[in-house]
């Protein structure tokens, strides 16, 4: 995959602010003499442009983040991650073809790795599959050193390339959480780190309804859409699923079609701005 022109700006802000960090505590010591407050707020506001761009998921300063795609049409991209899972995996599939939607399944290499013929089910029907990191350390994913970054990446990889043919082009980091280290390391695998323009909240809200009305509140012609898989499975086996069903019901009834969009017609911006 291409470079996109967004990785010179976000290198050169990546480095201001690893500059700015390295150059807090220089400041501090000097500034330290005129008061103690002015000689913290170096240090305080370097930490803050740090974790901002850190947690905020769809922040672009360390890189691009792929939000959006081009279109004229009203047209989405659904993305489904964590999977896959023996639980949801087949029945998402069914309504998938029910509805003649396609979808990117971000896929987390342990779960690959367990349920491989998923994976092949997956390509079979016509989706594509898209790097979620081996073991989806959500927890500690953001402040992870860069050879645990790799091998997140790349322990992934291998197993999605047993899968048919069509090697993954695509990142999403655990949560949308990514560090300085992220960044450098998808473009040595020529690996696009994609967010979302609206995600369904479905890990937090509990009311399928709710999920779907958030997504098709906000939706947009080139759109990408977040939602999950594997998630309540044993107290609520059909929660899943059934986010999924109203939410290609309530697209279908606004004219959408669920589409999966060439590399070449991702864009940084949210859809609509």
């Amino acid at each position: 995959m291409a470079i996109h022109p967004g990785h010179n700006h976000a290198r050169g802000t990546r480095r201001a602010i690893l500059a700015f960090v390295f150059l807090a505590p220089f400041l501090a010591f000097f500034l330290v003499r005129v008061n103690l407050v002015v000689a913290l707020a170096p240090i305080f506001l370097s930490h803050v442009f740090l974790l901002y761009a850190t947690l905020v998921a769809n922040c672009q300063w360390f890189g691009p983040v792929f939000r959006s795609f081009e279109t004229t049409e009203p047209e989405i991209w659904l993305t489904i991650d964590d999977g896959p899972s023996a639980a949801h995996t087949p029945t998402l599939l069914d309504l998938l073809e029910r509805f003649q939607a396609r979808a990117t399944f971000f896929v987390i290499g342990k779960n690959a790795e367990q349920y491989p013929h998923l994976v092949t089910e997956i390509l079979t029907h016509g989706h594509e599959i898209a790097n979620h990191t081996y073991t989806h350390p959500s927890g500690f994913f953001w402040i992870a050193g860069p050879g645990r970054v790799a091998a997140e990446i790349d322990l992934c990889a291998e197993l999605l390339r047993t899968a048919p043919e069509r090697p993954a082009h695509f990142f999403r980091a655990p949560a949308g959480l990514k560090n300085i280290f992220v960044h450098p390391e998808l473009n040595r695998r020529g690996l696009a780190l994609i967010g979302w323009t609206v995600r369904g909240l479905d890990t937090v809200l509990r009311d399928p309804a709710k999920v779907a009305n958030r997504i098709v509140r906000n939706i947009k012609p080139g759109a990408i859409v977040l939602l999950h898989e594997g998630r309540r499975a044993e107290k609520n086996p059909e929660f899943n699923s059934q986010c999924l069903e109203l939410t290609l019901t309530r697209l279908a009834e606004k004219g959408y079609r669920c589409v999966i969009p060439r590399p070449e017609q991702l864009r940084t911006r949210s859809a609509g701005k």
